[in-house]
């Protein structure tokens, strides 16, 4: 059975990669799939109330389905609505910044934090705790810090405690620091305890790969430059390599420069990342073929080398018998 479908009447393609997710997909993902294969056919961008009213489902139901397509990577985020999501977020982190305090640092006299103590228990509670977690009784300058985290930023409980852990109690930073980073990360949208975690989470990570970049590369404890620390997001983030390529890059830049050079090794890993190298195993894989191909090459030059001398070799031993019988 065909179906019974004209190219010539504007035919809607639609991308191999859905077929392995129609199972798991429900009536609205597959309406919404439609839509947006029609409204790429016409040279447009998915339009959420104008999908709902065309497709008689919710606005909800539209963004749900086009989230399950994003994660699946059958449609994409056009410029136009990056731009838009772009603009939102700096819209909400201008208005964030009106709403902070104009002196960051905003004081608190003695009497006033014995009176938040006093009536509010949950203050009460996380000077207890943050205590217990930076591992010592804070004085009156540390506590203001604590509570112009929770009075003036209204912190969480545990976006306070989470900052403590990390940068106290691990990087041994002191409470003022702890304070500017708060400041920093709420300008930049990590607002909630769940963003915070993840973020730190990534700090952690970097941290972790820094280490073992500047441990490869005998740095030492000297300090990465800007140009540095974007080269080694870009292997994270962009690249996605481990240790084990890194370790392969580094090799291959001393043996060719004869010295530990993070440019050098920038160049090399960038040329796999274009290559679609991943891991060592595919560098691997795609040398052999090379190999392969070039031994090929070689032994039909070869061949054709001795092919022309096998053929000039005749023709002058044909000559020479031809001379002879002149004679």
């Amino acid at each position: 059975m065909k179906l019974n479908i004209k190219k010539s009447e504007g035919t809607i393609a639609l991308p191999k990669s859905c077929t392995t997710l129609l199972a798991e997909a429900d009536a609205s993902d597959l309406k919404v799939l439609l839509y947006a294969a029609m409204r790429e056919e016409e040279g447009a961008e998915i339009d959420i109330a104008d999908a709902a009213n065309v497709l008689m489902i919710s606005e909800t139901e539209v963004n749900s389905s086009i989230k399950f397509w994003l994660g699946a990577g059958v449609i994409k985020k056009g410029r136009a609505s990056d731009k838009k999501e772009q603009l939102e977020t700096e819209n909400k982190k201008a208005a964030r910044r009106r709403a902070l305090p104009e002196k960051r640092t905003a004081k608190f006299t003695a009497n006033e934090l014995c009176e938040i103590a006093e009536i509010n228990e949950e203050f009460k509670s996380l000077l207890d705790m943050a205590q217990q977690t930076a591992g010592w009784i804070f004085n009156t300058s540390e506590i203001e810090i604590i509570a112009s985290l929770y009075s003036n930023l209204m912190l969480s409980t545990e976006y306070i405690l989470a900052l403590i852990s990390y940068y106290v109690r691990r990087r041994e930073k002191p409470l003022r620091y702890l304070e500017k980073v708060a400041y920093s990360f709420i300008d930049d949208g990590i607002d909630t305890a769940e963003a915070l975690e993840e973020k730190l989470r990534y700090l952690e990570r970097y941290e972790g790969y820094e280490g073992m970049v500047r441990k490869l590369f005998g740095l030492g404890v000297r300090t990465f430059i800007d140009k540095e620390r974007s080269m080694l997001r870009t292997w994270l983030e962009e690249y996605g390599y481990g240790e084990d390529i890194i370790k392969e890059a580094y090799e291959r830049t001393v043996s060719n420069t004869g010295k530990a050079s993070l440019n050098y090794a920038n160049s090399i890993l960038k040329n796999w990342h274009e290559k679609g190298i991943k891991t060592v195993k595919d560098l691997e894989s795609k040398e052999k073929t090379s190999d392969k191909k070039n031994t090929k090459t070689t032994r039909a030059g070869t061949a054709t080398a001795r092919s022309f001398n096998v053929d000039d070799a005749l023709s002058k031993a044909l000559e020479r018998s031809y001379k002879g019988d002149d004679k």
